[in-house]
């Protein structure tokens, strides 16, 4: 009994603080302005139905489909030769292949403004080789699609890689006695990876109309950018909240669309490639399949990069910026940690919740825990503003970061609960039933066996996290304290008002701080996994 109820309560009390941070805001903000809607419909409906609306959802469209085309042309490639049985050095290039969406797309962005400037690298070589008038521009819905493109396309990647390492190789021989090589891929191979396919470009789709930061540095106008702009500048929070409905519409029909078509597939491995039986071999692709991973690792990392690098302009500016962005990275990183540790901590009850209980409730928790995800955080800023706006104290006071803190825990929790129900779903039931007769006490249990057996787990979840929140700029700009600095907010100022030396430089930390958290955990992931063997 004592070995039941304490994870229960665990559990009920996980699921309280993640319904709290993450869902609470948002239906407050929608409560508020459903009853809005009702006591004075004029003055909302003015706002729905304005010619504005169309032309945001248009460019906001225009720009998610044309994102997700790019990042589907670079993610399907590198998904299928980072699935290859015979591809060597495997974890070095997954490692290269996921630097990009580790860089925040906002940074991507300004080396690519760098690169496409008039006297820039690019628009250089193009002159030479077209003449002057042969010049591209980064301001432009083009240069967006592209820069979000690059950023995302790891997340078709990897999940489709799951998908394509999960391949039943029965079946393709069973359909190669029948059909011929590019048959055994449409009858065999491309059914089985079709629901990793079709759920990574909804949720790309997804990430990209959440994004605030790459539309606003380059001047494109879509619905978070204009929720950000009604609250912020004009003070109007009906228009902030029209503007959001479309877009909570819309991202949470493509999250429910993904869901249905996933099912109980898993949209990542904690196991190791090795350890997984794919069939899929390079063969006399292989030379030209890893010229094509360094090829995208230069346009992708490397070019950005030096860009970003030559504009620092020297090392002494490097140095400098390091010093004065002290408390900037210092007040970043303890938020990072913060919700890191403590997302990790409510997703591994309802991670396990999820896994091993099968009703109706579970169900609709499932689909409850997939809504932050797709919850832009300028969204979720503003519920958080809405919910705590009669704790004016709280808001006037909140010296650390409290609020951002919740933000973050409400926004990136989820992604810590799909972490733990793949951990879950994929370990030994027979490990659990013998730690139940040799551990009469929960917290034995937990201690001894569910921590080593799910270290990498928790690993990838505290990595996780700690990255997004180093990169998140949308519920950043609204929630951060007067007087206190974030790495993200510091370079989106400094890339707004032109000052392109300082932000390079605090670019490169930015994205050095977040690299160096990846290395180090991935250095954790190694030694938890030669302790588990």
């Amino acid at each position: 009994m004592a070995f039941r109820k304490q994870p229960l309560a665990l559990y009920i009390i996980s699921l309280i603080i993640f319904l709290v941070v993450a869902i609470l805001p948002v239906g407050f903000m929608l409560a508020q302005f459903v009853v809005r809607l009702a006591v004075h419909p004029s003055s909302v409906t003015t706002v729905l139905i304005d010619s504005r609306q169309l032309i945001l959802l248009g460019r906001s469209l225009t720009i998610a489909v044309s994102a997700t085309a790019v990042a589907f042309g670079l993610g399907l490639p590198v998904a299928i030769i980072l699935s290859a049985k015979d591809l060597p050095c495997r974890r070095l290039f997954y490692f290269l292949v996921l630097v990009p969406i580790l860089i925040p797309s906002y940074v991507m962005a300004g080396a690519w403004i760098h690169l496409l400037s008039p006297s820039g690298f690019i628009n250089s070589i193009l002159a030479c080789l077209f003449g002057p008038s042969a010049k591209l521009t980064v301001f432009s819905v083009f240069g967006c699609t592209w820069c979000l493109g690059m950023s995302f396309f790891p997340i078709i990647a990897f999940i489709v890689a799951a998908g394509l390492s999960e391949l039943d190789s029965s079946l393709n021989d069973i359909a190669r006695l029948s059909t011929g090589r590019w048959g055994v891929f449409w009858h065999s191979s491309f059914p089985q990876m079709r629901p990793h396919l079709a759920a990574s470009i909804c949720l790309v789709m997804i990430f990209v109309l959440a994004q605030y930061g790459v539309p606003s540095l380059l001047g494109l106008n879509t619905y978070p950018v204009e929720i950000f702009a009604q609250f912020s500048a004009f003070y109007d929070d009906t228009g902030a909240v029209a503007a959001a409905i479309p877009l909570i519409i819309l991202v949470i029909f493509l999250v429910l669309l993904q869901r249905w078509i996933m099912r109980n597939h898993t949209y990542f491995r904690i196991t190791p490639a090795s350890e997984t039986t794919n069939p899929i071999r390079l063969g006399k692709f292989r030379c030209g399949a890893i010229c094509l991973l360094i090829f995208l690792f230069i346009i992708t990392t490397v070019l950005p990069f030096l860009s970003v690098l030559a504009g620092a302009q020297s090392f002494a500016k490097i140095v400098s910026t390091l010093h004065s962005s002290c408390e900037g990275i210092l007040n970043t990183s303890i938020l990072a940690l913060s919700a890191a540790v403590i997302s990790t901590v409510i997703a591994f009850p309802i991670g396990c919740h999820l896994v091993h209980n099968r009703s109706s409730f579970t169900r609709m928790l499932d689909i409850i825990c997939w809504l932050p995800i797709a919850i832009p955080g300028t969204i979720m800023g503003l519920g958080i503003i809405k919910l705590t706006s009669s704790f004016l104290a709280l808001q006037r006071n909140d010296s650390f970061g409290l609020l951002l803190l919740l933000a973050y825990m409400g926004m990136f929790s989820a992604f810590s609960i799909r972490i733990f129900e793949a951990a879950h779903r994929r370990a030994d039931p027979n490990i659990t039933e013998a730690a139940v007769m040799d551990c009469p006490r929960w917290y034995q249990k937990f201690f001894y066996v569910d921590i080593p057996l799910h270290a990498r787990a928790i690993a990838a979840s505290i990595i996780m996290v700690f990255v997004l929140v180093i990169g998140e700029l949308n519920a950043t700009v609204l929630l951060i304290p007067p007087g206190k600095a974030t790495l993200a907010v510091s370079v989106d100022n400094l890339l707004h008002y032109g000052a392109n030396a300082t932000a390079s430089a605090l670019c490169l930390i930015e994205a050095g701080l977040v690299i160096l958290a990846a290395v180090l955990g991935l250095i954790f992931w190694s030694i938890a996994r030669r302790i588990l063997r």
